[in-house]
């Protein structure tokens, strides 16, 4: 292991190598570049070669436009804070264990364009100039490991903390905060023109527009449409004090271009209407900038979530009716929390399969809402009135409140016909919807009143011991999400049931 100081060498009026090369033969040997305070950073990223890693000082801050050299191939090269870091997610109590990248300007503090093989681990990023811009910047880029960052933008927030275009692209036990632009969309982390796979795990995500977001704008090809993502294990988070600010809010988490996708086990909370109607979690192919028709979303499995604090809760839609899009198709939403203070579920514009089983359910408002609206499949001439709201709906084994309108399906009323009219076909059985009425519903629906359906539940949203719903569900399982019963899920201990939306959960 050879090492190589990067500093400011006495009496120099620049920056200058100071060299010391120790240990094995040259053939084998990898560099460490020790960069201390007032040191030259992109001199290191320049002189690095596979396998090297940049070592700068904890606490120090290198202000600069950095740019990630392009490597020949071989093992990662990695950029990390000299301080021994926690073996968990970073949080602000951190940041003095930190090494601190600051731009100078509007641009981007580290940019990657064509690039492969970085690792950064351990750096704490701020704001741009006036919040602009992105603050990571990836373009092309392969294998890029993002772990144990922190950046929480300052006073005049920041558009987006990290834009992701690649393949193999991994953020990890990061903290990103304060992420919003009066005017604009912002995003923690969003990729739109690269074809993954993406890891987002282990990350404490809060931004005004949408948390994290998948497409939005442009892939260049079909073949580039962001593929094989896990999102998994993260909190996402808006600030109450964002309420009545000019924050653009939207939603928490949306997929607007996406295949294969994975988001589970996550902790989404705090969502309202702002510049969007306050779903949490938008699921809606679109064409946002016209040149992308291939744009599709397909293959989604949302399950072991929890999902509080917001509105509204999922909103699912099959085509863009703006420009030309592909469709939304084989989503499956299971064994999730779901707390809104209004409307559960939104279907719309001819998705093409929907599964939700096993879902627990407290929503104030109508449990579902189906419509047709209008499409544009690519291919075709222009916008033209869907003939459905999703072609294959299947709602099983879940608990939830009927609320004002139990399932209700635009011009055609509520339950059953609403289900006859608005999809190809369904498959309807096995849920509770507490507090209905004499409305019409396929078998088996079960509406016990919402004193004696409260009755079954712990105050973490798991059954009592004693519970109707055990082993009631139409695969022998419990009815609703396997949350606090089998170990899959936990709600945090201060989550009350049965508490509105907004109040102090």
């Amino acid at each position: 292991m050879g090492t190589l100081g990067v500093g400011r060498a006495a009496g120099a009026g620049l920056a200058a190598f100071v060299i010391g090369v120790s240990g094995a033969g040259l053939s084998a040997r990898t560099t460490t570049y020790n960069v201390s305070a007032g040191g030259d950073v992109q001199a290191a990223l320049n002189a690095a070669r596979p396998g090297d890693a940049i070592v700068l000082q904890a606490g120090a801050r290198f202000v600069g436009n950095f740019q990630l050299p392009v490597k020949s191939a071989g093992s990662a090269i990695t950029i990390r804070s000299s301080a021994a870091l926690p073996s968990r997610r970073i949080t602000p109590s951190d940041a003095a264990l930190l090494s601190t990248l600051a731009s100078p300007n509007a641009m981007a503090a580290l940019t990657g364009e064509g690039v492969a093989n970085w690792r950064l681990d351990g750096i704490r990023f701020e704001s741009n100039t006036n919040g602009e811009g992105n603050i990571i910047q990836l373009q092309d880029a392969t294998n890029v490991t993002l772990d144990r960052l922190l950046i929480v933008a300052g006073p005049g927030g920041q558009k987006r903390a990290v834009m992701g275009n690649g393949r193999h692209i991994t953020l990890t036990r990061s903290h990103i905060a304060n992420i919003w632009k009066t005017g604009q969309d912002s995003q923690a982390f969003c990729a739109w023109d690269g074809a993954g796979p993406y890891t987002i795990a282990d990350n404490y995500l809060e931004a005004a527009s949408e948390n994290v977001m998948f497409g939005g704008a442009n892939s260049r090809g079909s073949e580039r449409v962001p593929s094989d993502i896990l999102v998994e294990g993260n909190h996402f988070s808006k600030p109450l004090g964002w309420k009545g600010q000019p924050r653009a809010v939207k939603n928490l988490f949306e997929l607007k271009a996406a295949k294969r996708v994975v988001v589970r086990n996550n902790l989404f909370e705090r969502n309202w209407t702002d510049a969007q109607s306050g779903w949490a979690i938008v699921i809606t192919t679109r064409n946002d900038e016209g040149g992308s028709p291939w744009s599709v979303v397909e293959d989604v499995l949302f399950e072991h979530n929890i999902v509080r604090d917001t509105e509204n809760g999922i909103n699912v839609l099959g085509y863009d009716s703006y420009e030309p899009s592909g469709r939304t198709t084989r989503v499956t939403i299971r064994h999730n929390l779901v707390v809104a203070s209004d409307k559960f579920l939104q279907v719309g514009s001819e998705v093409g399969e929907l599964t939700l089983d096993h879902n627990t359910v407290d929503q104030a408002g109508t449990f579902a809402i189906l419509y047709k609206g209008d499409v544009w499949p690519a291919g075709a001439g222009g916008a033209r009135p869907a003939q459905y709201a999703a072609q294959r709906l299947t709602l099983t084994n879940t608990l939830a409140n009927h609320g004002p309108y139990g399932l209700f399906g635009e011009d055609s009323g509520i339950g059953t016909p609403a289900l006859a009219a608005l999809t190809s076909s369904y498959t309807w059985t096995h849920n509770v919807l507490a507090g209905a009425g004499s409305e019409p519903y396929p078998a088996v629906t079960l509406r016990p009143s919402l004193a004696a359906h409260r009755s079954n539940f712990t105050g973490e949203y798991s059954l009592t011991a004693g519970s109707v719903y055990r082993k009631a569900a139409a695969d022998g399982l419990d009815l609703g999400a396997l949350v606090g019963q089998m170990g899959v899920v936990r709600a945090p201990r201060n989550l009350r049931i049965f508490t509105a939306p907004g109040g102090d959960l």
